[in-house]
């Protein structure tokens, strides 16, 4: 069994506090075989975080795919961004497609979030627990912590079960392991989320999009940002940011309707696109799913070369960003994502649009694969620098 290859970056995110702070210049480091750029920032706010798509332990060993690691544990516990590609993961106690791994710390708030589409957990036993989607998220500041769960078509042992949505939903699987569904523990200075932890009586533990952020106190006494605003699911402050060169960057995991295909009618997707502070050249990653259409199951992107926002007449939330990609391990392709975060939660409001170009040819449209854009789950968060 392999864990999954890490390409980690870490991203800056600038922030100010008040008159004394600005953004520093960045200093970039080698952690772990990938790249991390650190803020040096005027205050002592700590940032924590991680985000892991699936994890396993048993008696003998433990395995983490999609796992960014923590901003601490990577020098970012002055503010900055880490995300991890995606990948497939296929082992005997978990079958999925990591779709989305990315933990930030910025203007006094944390935040982690992770996206997993079809989850198999422990295939072929009595107690198989499926789900076509699974995202969490959580978010931590110094006024508190909050955390939610998005998940779609859960099975246990072959029964559908009903997600409530409250915190730490209890499932008992055939007396054999037990299923606990937006897990939820408050930390000392945040929240860890795990969407789904399943845990057997020989010892065996599944997490699926386990996310943590935390948040600790500030020297000189000063309260970062300005008038709290409506993240997520709970009231958390505005961060203030400097004036960069790269305005902003965009997040997301979660799926659209498509029905083009064989009738198993969902594109699932996860992407982090934008710039570095100070600098004009995009980076992130993407990773779609028509789980309808055979002949564009797997695009993936293998750059992000362009990013920018929708133009005159679109929401101010409104981005795009393209970039080379292969379709179905094959390269020679461009594709270009429009996106737009429409408040939260993202689920029945956000929009998600991709196209795939082959020799400047569109072969490929979500809106012709019967789309109409709008997310049946999961949630897209623009991340702006005002």
């Amino acid at each position: 069994m392999n864990s999954t290859k890490h390409s980690r970056y870490a991203l800056t995110i600038p922030v100010a506090l008040a008159i004394l702070m600005i953004a520093n210049p960045v200093m970039a480091a080698s952690l772990m075989g990938s790249k991390a750029v650190r803020l040096d920032l005027l205050s002592s706010v700590t940032y924590d975080g991680s985000a892991t798509a699936i994890s396993i332990s048993t008696p003998l060993t433990s395995l983490a795919f999609g796992s960014t690691g923590s901003l601490v544990g990577n020098g970012l516990a002055a503010g900055g961004l880490l995300y991890e590609d995606p990948t497939m993961v296929q082992t005997q106690f978990a079958n999925a497609e990591t779709l989305l791994s990315v933990a930030m710390g910025s203007g006094g708030q944390s935040e982690s979030q992770a996206a997993v589409g079809d989850v198999d957990l422990l295939p072929g036993t009595a107690y198989e627990v499926t789900a076509d989607f699974v995202m969490s998220t959580v978010y931590s500041t110094l006024s508190g912590s909050s955390g939610y769960s998005d998940i779609n078509n859960l099975q246990v042992a072959g029964m559908p079960v009903t997600v409530t949505g409250a915190p730490n939903q209890v499932v008992d699987v055939l007396g054999l392991a037990t299923l606990v569904i937006n897990e939820q523990t408050p930390t000392s200075n945040g929240m860890v989320v795990n969407a789904l932890d399943l845990s057997t009586v020989d010892g065996v533990q599944v997490l699926v999009s386990s996310v943590s952020a935390s948040v600790s106190s500030l020297s000189l006494g000063l309260s970062p940002g300005s008038s709290a605003v409506q993240v997520g699911h709970s009231s958390f402050i505005q961060p203030m940011h400097a004036i960069i060169t790269c305005p902003d960057f965009v997040t997301g995991g979660g799926w659209i309707t498509v029905t083009d295909g064989s009738g198993n009618d969902k594109g699932t997707f996860g992407f982090v696109a934008g710039c570095k502070n100070g600098g004009t050249n995009p980076r992130g990653n993407l990773e779609y799913h028509d789980h309808d259409n055979p002949a564009f199951f797997n695009v993936k992107a293998t750059s992000v070369d362009f990013y920018s926002d929708c133009g005159a007449g679109s929401s101010p939330n409104c981005r795009t960003f393209s970039g080379d990609a292969e379709v179905n391990h094959v390269s020679g392709y461009r594709y270009e994502c429009t996106v737009q975060d429409n408040g939260e939660p993202g689920k029945g409001s956000d929009l998600f649009v991709i196209q795939v170009f082959q020799n400047g040819v569109q072969v490929y449209s979500s809106l012709d694969a019967g789309s109409n854009g709008v997310l049946g789950g999961g949630n897209i968060k623009l991340h702006t620098s005002g």
